[in-house]
């Protein structure tokens, strides 16, 4: 089985460089085009479902893939973005004035216990189950639209990495990685935006 992992397309929130977590902001215009885009690139990959963080960034990129490609999107709450309402709309500088511990506590402890911050092996925990259900079903080719900690955190496990070097990569908007599984899962390819070389809108 093939995996695309996409993140959801920009929104105003991305190019303010502020937290987003789960509060439910829209693609922008520029978002929408990177959806169209990346939906013509998949366009060769034979997929044949789509699935989808239930956040309106993510599903609306899924949509646009999945009715340019003609398939079928599905909601799975286990794809959301990680749950980060204490530093929600604030920049990553704000953050570290106002939450610096929490922040610094978060990041370097996978089990790190925070009103309003979810854990990352929380997060972990819930997009790895996801995969291995996904891994279960009689799929050749699939894509997956969802955001960039929940995205981190599923290829640091499919790289075996230690959870706190989720840091030491980055996904793009829009971007694509691809996971295969045969006798293992593997990442083929990392961040791969290609297909947005174009500058957008």
């Amino acid at each position: 089985m093939k995996v695309f992992l996409v993140r959801h397309g920009r929104t105003d929130w991305n190019d303010l460089g502020l937290w987003q977590g789960n509060c439910d902001v829209p693609l922008n215009q520029a978002g929408f085009e990177e959806a169209r885009r990346t939906a013509q690139r998949l366009s060769k990959q034979n997929v044949q479902i789509l699935y989808s963080s239930p956040l309106s960034r993510a599903y609306q990129t899924a949509s646009v893939i999945g009715e340019i490609l003609k398939v079928p999107v599905v909601v799975d709450e286990r794809l959301r973005e990680c749950e980060i309402s204490l530093w929600n709309g604030l920049t990553m500088q704000e953050t570290l004035q106002r939450f610096q511990r929490e922040y610094q506590l978060w990041s370097t402890d996978p089990l790190a216990q925070i009103d309003g911050v979810e854990s990352l092996q929380s997060v972990q925990n819930r997009v790895v189950q996801f995969l291995d259900d996904l891994l279960q079903r009689p799929f050749e080719s699939v894509a997956v639209v969802s955001h960039a900690l929940s995205l981190r955190a599923l290829i640091c496990w499919v790289l075996r990495l230690p959870l706190t070097e989720f840091r030491n990569f980055r996904l793009d908007n829009a971007s694509m990685s691809l996971i295969e599984f045969e006798d293992r899962v593997r990442l083929v390819y990392l961040n791969d935006t290609c297909h947005l070389d174009q500058k957008l809108l």
